[in-house]
């Protein structure tokens, strides 16, 4: 059956960090994540709307509210040939919701669940030089010292060249808030390797580490990815005819 449901499936990474974050921050505390193929991804979207009310307008989340109820909503990210998903609901002390009774919902404010992301973590940060936190995300404790380990022997051991290369791969991490700071410590532990080690043939960090900027929504709508995916018939393949014409036979979205 054709899904009437028509999310957006985000295709930019650093997109899907900001929207979880955006989430997060609109009381979406609690959640559970997967992955699913292609061709999955259409059944559980209609499972997530029907079941949980998942791809509610802006108007039902608001009823919704009003009752004392909780609402949920979902993100998906395309890579390759894989949709990632993350099922999202607001805390139970925002209102009930069936997806905490149903689903083995993890807190996204606990340490050991936080929302993770390509060895990228979502996690509340004291502001620097004020009080209360910043929502952001940084690298998980494996990632930061997968970059130490790199560094320390990048230095002993690599060419300038392939030195470079490393630190610009640093450089391409997500600007956030906690990476940016992560990146400091990062760039002073090479800077200090450098000198420990007395090399004189070392590259030159990048002199600009870049903000992430808001990023505009990217990505493939679930009935265009329908369409991009299906297996195609002859008669159904052709489009349009030579004046551009619509076939009666032509897959319609």
């Amino acid at each position: 059956m054709k899904s009437k449901l028509n999310p957006l499936i985000f295709t930019n990474r650093n997109v899907v960090m900001q929207r979880l974050a955006d989430a997060f921050g609109h009381g979406y505390d609690h959640y559970e994540s997967g992955s699913v193929k292609v061709t999955r991804i259409e059944h559980l979207v209609n499972k997530f709307d029907m079941n949980y009310q998942a791809l509610a307008d802006r108007n039902m989340r608001a009823r919704r509210k009003r009752k004392g109820l909780g609402n949920a909503m979902t993100i998906f990210w395309l890579n390759q040939d894989t949709v990632y998903w993350w099922l999202l609901v607001t805390s139970p002390e925002l209102g009930s919701h069936a997806a905490h009774a149903i689903e083995k919902l993890r807190n996204a404010r606990i340490k050991e669940e936080r929302i993770q992301l390509d060895g990228y973590e979502l996690v509340e940060l004291p502001k620097p030089k004020e009080a209360g936190t910043r929502l952001t995300w940084r690298m998980n404790e494996t990632k930061y010292q997968d970059w130490r380990h790199a560094i320390i022997d990048g230095v002993r051991t690599a060419s300038s060249s392939s030195l470079h290369h490393l630190l610009y791969r640093l450089w391409a991490s997500p600007g956030f808030f906690g990476v940016r700071s992560q990146t400091g410590k990062l760039v002073a532990l090479y800077r200090a390797e450098v000198k420990r080690r007395n090399r004189k043939d070392t590259a030159e960090p990048p002199k600009t580490l870049y903000y992430l900027r808001r990023l505009k929504n990217e990505g493939i709508t679930l009935l265009q990815l329908i369409y991009k995916t299906q297996p195609q018939t002859d008669s159904a393949s052709a489009v349009s005819d030579a004046d551009g014409n619509k076939h009666e036979d032509a897959v319609s979205l």
